[in-house]
């Protein structure tokens, strides 16, 4: 039985909901705490438009700078005209204060480069974005290259222009060196405006850019070069990766002064013809050659008895309707330089005066311009001067540039074709003879071969200076064929035994000489149609 007295009890609830909620009101408070955290430690973030480029990746692709990882992308989406891409760039908060205005952004790793084996990784890891930073306050929007700018403010060092007629084998990569040292690369490729050349951005790095002055000359070292020299042809080629990206070589002449960025340089095909180039000081000629160009081009060197002098600066081909005849003005230069004086000095400040009265009395002694080749056949076409024995009588012509008198080139294949021409007229003339000993048209025949010995003796000296060796035997045949000219000659003078006696022993004998030296110069000459490398291989024992 309940006690009446006792106090009636009463439930009264607590604002504590119980240890129970401890734990994931903890849990709260962390999280909040971590978020708060991290934005206050989030670095800050980029948009950079970029034209469309694979590879791309959300979470997977770094932002480096100087190769050092400073942010990474966190998503790429496409503009609305489908022609850009917008991707966004978180950097690490090291990087706030260092986004401001001017800072570059480029896609890199993109091209793999054969002279820098370490490019070989982005075939795995895929392109990444390079940043060239600029301090200023954050500029959260940015336009992006899809490749390095020429000039990259994130290296130091001096960045020219190169221009050239034609690309080559040159690739953004490729190396550029010095005396076969490496001391830059090549950044930039671009078509000129108007697509009649290439632009090359060359980049020095700074220990190196005190070897660039004004008087510099870069030239294509890239792939397989064929030399010629005392010890016979050579093959020459700058390294094993310059055959696939191809390479540039630079060489400085003494008296310039300092390279400042963005100068300009003209790209040589080849170490010869940069090395042959006219100086600052060359003097300008020109010359008219009979007939078409036949090959040669600007930049070819242009020889003084042998002796490379200048270079040709300019070629064009007209036709001339008064002589009916194909002609090709041909402007060069000529450095003073190279040409020494004796007992005197020139004045480099003003040497036409004297290289004209050079010329002048060269050309009254015989000088002429012609074509020829180093190599014969397959050698670089060139402009020669040489003094020709027995040309006729001339000057230096007037006008701007003066002119230098020309004759017709000497080339093998052409001097080839007139020996056969020639052979086949002492075939005839050698049969004629037979037939006409008797006839009175005897003198006539005899004649007309005197003319063509001397033509076979003046192409022997045509070509002396191009194949030494096997032409030696087309002199002594055409010797031979000239000592039975004489004989001939004898015999049919007033005392002669063939005015007396026509049908005597010696004609026929004479007749046997001349028909074995035409002989032997026919085989000759077929013999260079057929293996025209004898010409510089010489003749097989």
């Amino acid at each position: 039985m309940a006690d009446p007295d006792a106090p009636e009890a009463r439930f009264r609830g607590t604002r504590w909901p119980g240890l129970i909620w401890a734990v994931p009101v903890a849990a709260a408070l962390i999280v909040a705490w971590l978020g708060v955290a991290a934005l206050a430690t989030r670095g800050p973030e980029v948009v950079v438009t970029f034209p469309i480029t694979g590879g791309i990746r959300p979470g997977g692709t770094d932002v480096t700078y100087r190769g050092a990882t400073v942010g990474h992308v966190v998503s790429v989406h496409l503009d609305a005209s489908l022609a850009a891409m917008k991707v966004r760039l978180r950097f690490d908060p090291d990087m706030d204060g260092h986004l401001g205005r001017g800072t570059r952004y480029w896609i890199a790793g993109r091209h793999v480069s054969f002279g820098n084996l370490a490019s070989l990784k982005s075939v795995i890891a895929g392109p990444h974005i390079a940043v060239a930073p600029r301090n200023g306050p954050i500029r959260h929007h940015a336009a992006g290259l899809a490749h390095a700018p020429a000039v990259n403010p994130a290296k130091a060092g001096l960045t020219v222009m190169l221009t050239a007629a034609k690309k080559g084998n040159i690739s953004t990569g490729a190396g550029i060196f010095y005396k076969g040292f490496r001391i830059g690369t090549v950044r930039k490729i671009a078509l000129g405006p108007n697509g009649g050349g290439f632009a090359i951005g060359a980049f020095i790095s700074r220990r190196y850019q005190r070897l660039i002055t004004t008087r510099s000359r870069f030239w294509n070292a890239g792939g397989v070069r064929v030399t010629a020299s005392g010890g016979g042809p050579r093959l020459a080629m700058q390294s094993v990766p310059a055959l696939v990206s191809g390479a540039l070589g630079v060489t400085t002449p003494p008296g310039g002064r300092q390279a400042i960025d963005g100068a300009r340089f003209r790209l040589y095909p080849s170490a010869a013809a940069a090395r042959d180039a006219p100086g600052p000081h060359a003097v300008a000629y020109r010359t008219v050659l009979p007939g078409g160009p036949r090959g040669l081009a600007v930049g070819a060197p242009v020889t003084l008895e042998g002796a490379t002098v200048g270079a040709v600066t300019g070629v064009a081909m007209a036709y001339a309707p008064r002589a009916g005849a194909i002609r090709s003005t041909v402007r060069f230069a000529l450095d003073p330089s190279r040409i020494g004086l004796a007992g005197a000095t020139w004045n480099l400040r003003h040497p036409r005066p004297q290289m004209n009265a050079m010329l002048a009395r060269l050309i009254h002694r015989g000088l002429r311009a012609h074509l020829a080749r180093a190599t014969p056949v397959i050698g670089q076409q060139e402009l020669a001067l040489a003094i020709m024995r027995g040309a006729a009588p001339a000057t230096l012509g007037k006008g701007a540039p003066p002119a230098v008198p020309a004759v017709a080139g000497g080339s093998i294949g052409r001097l080839m074709a007139e020996a056969g021409g020639i052979l086949a007229n002492l075939h005839a003339v050698s049969a004629r003879l037979a037939a006409l000993s008797r006839a009175p048209r005897t003198r006539a025949a005899l004649k007309r071969l005197a003319q063509t010995a001397a033509n076979v003796a003046a192409i022997t000296r045509a070509t002396r200076g191009q194949a030494p060796h096997l032409l030696a035997d087309l002199r002594r045949t055409a010797n031979e064929a000239d000592e039975a000219l004489r004989d001939l000659r004898g015999m049919i003078g007033a005392q002669g035994s063939a005015a007396n006696a026509p049908e005597s022993q010696t004609m026929p004998h004479t007749l046997y000489e001349l028909g074995r030296a035409a002989r032997a110069l026919r085989e000759l000459v077929d013999e260079l149609n057929a293996h025209p490398n004898a010409l510089i291989l010489g003749k097989g024992r």
